[in-house]
């Protein structure tokens, strides 16, 4: 009992390209308030989803080797693209529990669609390992799925989405492709929740879509249902932190993550070399 007592207190540790992860600690946060987080972004070198397979594994097992020698009780992966890549390695690798978003946001669609008629929007890696498409087969037979690459939204989010005066027509160009019976929408990315709005505002005269899917909503869940279940809830809420580690420089990094995290929650800023 002093054993998992112990490991309740951990943090839980989530990481991301960059800072869409916290969408998902945001969620995390509404539900598991008294949780200790590490999170950490690797900024400098987004996007992901336009890189390689080998180096998207380079870059994450840096991350998550950093993350788990914080002594982390569990390590989400708040971003698709390495959700698609690489999750099955730090799952292999790892002691520790590791979960992901992609299961989540097909679970969450799947119990929303009434027409099995899906649409996906996310980065072109995420699309071109149709990690959406096959878990969505997988779970349910005959659902149509149609996936939308969007190059350049992640990086747009990421340097101040609101100060690109073609946004809507950029989103536009992307959104016109859903298939226009599709009911369900994922943002197969953690960035694209940051910009539900317009999103919404592009499809308003969309009669078909009558889901939004962010992936963070049932991924948050599915953490508070593990810990519940293994006696891993942190009792302890006099200490409560929030560490943000990012590797792009701090006063870059501060000026955007304000935009991202709830304006009550406290956090640590700091830059690290992986």
């Amino acid at each position: 009992m002093k054993f998992i007592s112990k490991m309740s207190s951990m943090p839980i540790a989530i990481f991301d390209s960059g800072f869409g992860g916290l969408t998902v600690l945001k969620r995390l946060l509404a539900i598991l308030p008294y949780e200790n987080y590490i999170y950490l972004g690797d900024n400098i070198n987004i996007p992901y989803g336009d890189k390689t397979e080998e180096e998207i594994i380079e870059l994450t097992l840096k991350m998550a080797d950093f993350l788990v020698n914080k002594k982390c009780k569990m390590l989400i992966i708040a971003c698709n693209t390495i959700s698609a890549c690489s999750y099955n390695i730090l799952k292999e690798k790892y002691k520790i529990p590791v979960m992901e978003v992609i299961y989540n946001g097909v679970i969450d669609a799947l119990n929303n669609t009434k027409n099995n008629n899906i649409s996906v929007m996310g980065t072109e890696f995420t699309v071109k390992s149709n990690a959406y498409k096959n878990k969505i087969n997988e779970y349910r037979e005959g659902v149509k799925v149609t996936q939308l690459a969007c190059k350049k939204l992640c990086t747009m989010i990421e340097n101040d989405w609101n100060s690109y005066d073609n946004r809507l027509e950029v989103l536009n160009d992307y959104l016109k492709n859903i298939d226009i019976n599709s009911d369900t929408l994922i943002l197969a990315c953690t960035h694209y929740p940051h910009i539900t709005d317009d999103i919404k505002k592009i499809l308003k005269n969309n009669n078909s879509i009558k889901n939004i899917i962010d992936p963070a909503y049932h991924t948050a869940i599915s953490v508070k249902q593990y810990l519940e279940k293994n006696n891993l809830i942190n009792k302890n809420n006099e200490n409560e932190f929030i560490n943000i580690y990012t590797t792009e420089d701090i006063k870059k990094a501060s000026k955007f993550i304000n935009i991202f995290m709830p304006k009550n929650e406290k956090y640590k800023l700091q830059q690290v070399e992986l």
